[in-house]
């Protein structure tokens, strides 16, 4: 289908329709024309009504009515060219937007291929890369995790040699004489758990003391949190105690025992509700034990269950370090606290010097082959000192691992150790000695020949080795006893002598 009035050929995109412009321009003379002769036709109607009415009347008339109607057609044309003029620049706009959508359009597919060859290009090698990024991510993995093993080696090898200097700084020794092994610190001697009942009470804090100095600070050169807290001695604080587990690290600021601090409740708000302060077990005592059993059973009590509880964290901080105790469940190898601070802090790295590294990575070089830093043989073999801490990500024990290695532990609880020490202590103490008789108190039937030795004020007071030889009620007879005649006995003065003649049978 072509234009009838310009002939132009159809086309879809340029002339989707009839030439519009071609129309309106011959169809405009036309219109022009058929105005021209409606005027010319009212003309000649006006005049024959004038040549009808008059020619004065129709002259007079004629005027007014022919000006109106060129006023209005003139009105009619301007109204229609402003409306044609609009018509033409709605038009011009709208060809406008046309062709700003077309450029967009063109735009918008130039970035659509643009796109699709690079999807395309990069598809091509997606799963190399992919691959190739995967083994510079794990190498880069293994090459940090071989670093920080190798720092978290460093650091085992300098808390074991911070452990092992401060230890022998502070004389923990073993002593060998034969089969028989001893033990100090501080120049005193680190004694059995079994051997309390003869030992003094100086001797009993001293020990104690320069074993929860040393153990403390070892724990902190380790980064352990031991499972008892050990209170230092600081200010007004002059001696070191111990908490239960139930109140280790769970408390604020405790008096020391038996202070006035210690004595007053602290109060709580304005009420009468009194916060709970734990009790700290001692690790002192100020008169021989066998005393304290006797005529304070309470201090005697929180005593024997502070010794357990240093035990216990001695034992812990081997376990937790690889230091081998003995029997676990073995209440003997637990109470032997001497061998084990000793093999904790000294004995179990002498014995480890030929191990491989503590930790083991994918990048770790065998043994006997070069390091990859081009620093030579692996220079000193690791020790397992130091592995486990609370201080450090690596190896934490306070992580999944770490609280499984902590559960395979299963050492002896401290209240049972408290209380087979107390059993022990009990069935190993002195039998109470005889009451000094004297005066009237004397009987006088008693015969001169058999002798009983008593608590007399002229004799000290049996040693250990007495005890264990003989009871302190052993019968003797006169001539057995101290080497001396049975008439000399007779004539000591009798309730003086620390001595009690019996009534022979």
């Amino acid at each position: 289908m072509s234009c009838s009035i310009c002939h132009r050929p159809h086309d879809a995109k340029k002339l989707p329709f009839l030439c519009v412009v071609d129309a309106r321009n011959v169809l405009y003379e036309s219109r022009v024309e058929y105005a021209q002769a409606l005027i010319d036709s009212e003309e000649a109607e006006r005049q024959v009504e004038a040549v009808l009415l008059g020619q004065e009347g129709s002259s007079t008339a004629q005027k007014p009515t022919s000006s109106a109607r060129i006023d209005r057609l003139r009105a009619e044309e301007a109204a229609a060219r402003d409306r044609t003029n609009q018509i033409i620049a709605q038009a011009d706009r709208l060809k406008r937007e046309m062709e700003a959508a077309r450029k967009e359009i063109a735009a918008k597919k130039d970035a659509i291929s643009r796109r699709k060859s690079d999807l395309a290009s990069v598809s091509a090698g997606i799963a190399a890369r992919r691959n190739r990024q995967l083994e510079e991510v794990e190498r880069s993995t293994q090459r940090l995790k071989y670093k920080w093993n190798r720092v978290a080696d460093d650091m085992a090898d300098i808390r074991a040699f911070l452990c092992e200097g401060s230890a022998r700084l502070y004389g923990l020794r073993q002593i060998k004489k034969g089969s028989v092994k001893r033990y100090e610190i501080g120049g005193v001697e680190i004694f059995d758990l079994h051997a309390m009942n003869s030992l003094s009470p100086e001797m009993i804090s001293t020990s104690f003391a320069h074993i929860a100095h040393i153990l403390v600070l070892a724990a902190r050169y380790l980064g352990l949190r031991l499972p008892a807290e050990i209170t230092p001695p600081h200010a007004d604080y002059p001696r070191p105690t111990v908490f239960s587990l139930a109140s280790s690290y769970k408390h604020g600021e405790v008096p020391f025992p038996g202070s006035l601090t210690a004595q007053i409740p602290s109060v709580v708000g304005d009420g009468a509700e009194k916060e709970h302060v734990p009790r700290p077990r001692p690790l002192f005592i100020e008169k021989p034990l066998p005393t304290l059993a006797k005529e304070d059973p309470s201090a005697y009590k929180l005593f024997l269950e502070g010794a357990a509880l240093l035990a216990y964290d001695i034992a812990w901080a081997c376990c937790s370090q690889g230091v081998s105790i003995g029997d676990k469940d073995s209440y003997e190898d637990v109470c032997n606290i001497g061998q084990n601070l000793w093999r904790l802090l000294i004995g179990d790295q002498l014995h480890r010097r030929s191990v491989q590294p503590t930790f083991r990575s994918p990048l770790t070089p065998p043994a006997g082959s070069p390091r990859d830093d081009g620093r030579g043989e692996i220079a000193n073999p690791r020790s397992t000192i130091g592995r486990w801490s609370h201080a450090t990500l690596h190896s934490y024990l306070g992580g999944p691992e770490g609280t499984e290695f902590v559960r395979s532990f299963k050492i002896v609880p401290p209240l049972k150790l408290a209380d087979r020490l107390k059993q022990r202590l009990s069935s190993e103490a002195p039998m109470l000695e005889w009451e000094k008789i004297e005066g009237d108190e004397l009987d006088d039937g008693f015969d001169d020949g058999v002798f009983v030795r008593g608590h007399g004020a002229g004799r000290s007071a049996p040693r250990r080795g007495d005890l264990d030889a003989a009871s302190v009620m052993t019968v003797r007879t006169v001539g057995s006893s101290d080497g001396a005649a049975p008439e000399n006995r007779a004539n000591t003065g009798r309730g003086t002598s620390g001595w009690t003649r019996l009534k022979s049978r």
